[in-house]
């Protein structure tokens, strides 16, 4: 298998990571996994791929880490098992440099839950 990820990436589904799009705060899907180079996002919408996105991802409030801004490029998207879902592939193209130490955190945090 073409492996071309460059970090791994830390499963996020059982959190609940809500994603939401950063220009309207309109609510976009779920991060089901995670990590510095992107994520896989289980959305209502079907995105379409090579399209760019400004996402907000709400961190839990109990970590002290704020709603944490990227850039995103929509790689790929594909129908879920379930009906009026889709998964999509996003590569992180843009982030500030705090926020990008407040997704390793975050990315911390998650990779030592249980």
């Amino acid at each position: 298998m073409d492996e071309r990820r460059k970090s791994n990436r830390i499963d996020a589904f059982a959190v609940g990571l809500q994603v939401s799009n950063g220009v309207d705060r309109e609510p976009l899907g779920i991060v089901s996994n995670l990590s510095v180079g992107g994520m896989m996002l289980i959305t209502r919408r079907q995105l379409q791929a090579d399209g760019i996105l400004q996402l907000t991802i709400d961190t839990p409030v109990n970590l002290g880490i704020g709603a944490i801004p990227i850039g995103a490029k929509i790689l790929w998207c594909t129908p879920a098992n379930s009906p009026d879902e889709f998964w999509a592939g996003l590569e992180t193209i843009d982030i500030a440099p705090a926020d990008q130490a407040a997704l390793e955190r975050l990315i911390d945090h998650l990779a030592k839950s249980p």
